[in-house]
């Protein structure tokens, strides 16, 4: 299988209307290309991530039953969102929502798989080094402690090891 700089040479050897039939195809393959080419080449879309994360994460269904949040699903929104770069913003608010749904989840039901215990921990410590990494003064004060207030609330079996996790990235207690 040839690699991407023969790929891309004979590409760019075809005459434009094929690369258009090409690129066309490319576009119709599946519904993460759309999305991939839309954000990357128009810079949009980004909040379809944020829409699926919340889909994804709501451990309640629209009928009112409890529903188990799919691990993996998860994952492959947030590796996708990474892949088609979407800015530091978006993938701080995606982590938040993802560790909310599972703190939910968590809290709602007393307990859950270890999975979720692990992605809460997971989520959150992805979600305070993106806010610490683009956020500054002022707004950084604020969201740390609108995470303290946060973990503060929600005091589930799981509350120890993230007030750790917390205390240990932003150095304040929670």
């Amino acid at each position: 299988m040839a690699g991407i700089k023969e790929i891309k040479k004979a590409f760019f050897d075809l005459p434009i209307k094929e690369q258009e039939v090409i690129l066309k195809d490319i576009y119709g393959f599946s519904k993460d290309i759309k999305e991939f080419l839309n954000l990357r080449l128009l810079k949009e879309g980004e909040y379809l991530f944020i829409d699926n994360i919340t889909k994804l994460t709501q451990c309640w269904s629209p009928a009112g039953t409890p529903k188990i949040i799919k691990v993996t699903q998860v994952n492959s929104i947030i590796s996708k969102a990474k892949k088609a770069k979407v800015s530091s913003k978006f993938l701080s608010q995606m982590e938040w929502i993802a560790f909310d749904g599972y703190m939910t989840a968590l809290d709602d039901f007393g307990g859950g798989p270890e999975s979720y215990e692990n992605k809460i921990y997971d989520h959150l410590k992805n979600y305070l080094l993106l806010i610490q990494k683009n956020e500054s003064g002022n707004k950084l004060d604020q969201s740390i402690e609108d995470v303290r207030q946060y973990l503060r609330s929600h005091t589930n079996m799981y509350c120890d090891h993230i007030w750790e996790l917390f205390e240990e990235i932003t150095g304040e207690e929670v």
